[in-house]
């Protein structure tokens, strides 16, 4: 449950304003023509509305409930007996903010029947009074029936949107371990290999550099050899780390396809609305490869990128008119392929391969991350 001074959310100062002044207001109705006595008992109702209404903000479960209902007869009677219908709105806001459904349901429904039988009773008991005030009853008993929906509506949206932020640092954070051990796999498939290979090589020549000079030179020789390859292959590593936005990549994407002679189109808008950095992070990465692998093993002559943005989806397409797949099986067998997988799974989104006429990658990832939401008891 909010605090009182949390339930204008857009504007707390303008909503601390308007408490004060529906504070100050009963005291007119109840000083302005009546009996000392009168004015005692509205000056009581007026406390103990205030002190219930605080016990409502600090009890939870059914408790609340029943500071609610002490509201609504203080209310109540508040509206009959001297024509005030504004702590109506306090309870209005305060049922909005309620997040079991059921008891919002429940509490709505006493809240406005009460009050709409209560107004009707101060029109047959002070005519005159309520006939005066005919407009502010009529703007109250609208925010009683509009109000408490607004706020419970824009309380589940804060909250669906706070478990989606949540589930989207989880999923980074998760990512980001996932790419940890993609770099530990590759560094371990490429590197591993090579710095043993070097090591092997080292020790052979200086075993045979006494015996024979020459053998030894050219050990050495591939061991400089064996570095620059390894060398080459940590920048592609560091490379294919870095993440930047779709409309970054398709740029450098067209400047690697002009320079291998490969024709490049693009259809859609490659600036992403209302999309999380990380899911257009992912598709960045899975268009690099994805390119990467057209140059090395296509054999194309051109290659076309599609982007469309739904309210359900992302979708990317990178076609190419080359050997297609079922001759390159090194595309489907390297770590290309899966790596894209693996990142596309932290987002929800799936891999489609084609590859009967050239190669066509579909990538399909939901616009949004749902997550499930269980209604709780405030």
């Amino acid at each position: 449950m909010q605090s009182w001074y949390q339930i204008f959310p857009k504007n707390p100062y303008v909503s601390i304003y308007i408490w004060i002044i529906f504070c100050i207001l009963p005291l007119f109705y109840i000083f302005k023509s009546y009996s000392p006595s009168e004015s005692f008992l509205g000056l009581l109702l007026v406390v103990a509305f205030f002190l219930t209404y605080r016990q409502s903000f600090i009890s939870k479960g059914w408790l609340m409930y029943v500071w609610i209902a002490v509201q609504i007869a203080i209310s109540i009677t508040l509206i009959i007996l001297f024509g005030y219908l504004y702590f109506s709105l306090f309870l209005a806001f305060f049922i909005g903010n309620i997040r079991n459904k059921a008891g919002f349901i429940t509490m709505y429904v006493v809240h406005l029947v009460t009050t709409m039988v209560s107004v009707s009773i101060g029109f047959f008991t002070q005519y005159d009074l309520f006939v005066s005030q005919f407009p502010f009853i009529l703007i109250g008993v609208i925010g009683v029936i509009l109000l408490p929906f607004n706020s419970y509506n824009r309380n589940k949206q804060e909250k669906l949107e706070g478990q989606l932020e949540n589930a989207n640092k989880r999923i980074s954070k998760l990512l980001v371990s996932q790419e940890r051990q993609r770099i530990a796999r590759d560094l371990h498939d490429t590197l591993g290999q090579k710095l043993s290979l070097i090591g092997l090589k080292s020790d052979l020549a200086s075993k045979v550099i006494e015996k024979d000079p020459l053998r030894a030179k050219q050990e050495l020789l591939d061991i400089n050899h064996t570095a620059r390859i390894a060398l080459k292959e940590v920048r592609e590593l560091v490379s294919n780390m870095r993440a930047g936005k779709l409309e970054e990549e398709l740029l450098r994407v067209q400047q690697i396809l002009k320079a291998a002679e490969i024709d490049f189109r693009v259809k859609g808008n490659p600036v992403l609305k209302d999309t999380p950095l990380l899911v257009e992070n992912v598709l960045s990465m899975c268009l690099k490869e994805a390119v990467t692998n057209v140059v090395k093993h296509s054999q194309a002559s051109f290659c076309h990128v599609l982007i469309k943005q739904t309210q359900t989806e992302l979708f990317l397409q990178v076609q190419d008119n080359g050997i297609g797949f079922e001759k390159d099986r090194q595309f489907l067998d390297g770590n290309g392929l899966r790596g894209m997988k693996e990142r596309l799974e932290f987002v929800n989104g799936h891999l489609e391969i084609s590859g009967l006429d050239g190669t066509t990658l579909n990538i399909h990832v939901p616009h949004v991350i749902l997550q499930s939401v269980k209604e709780d008891l405030s």
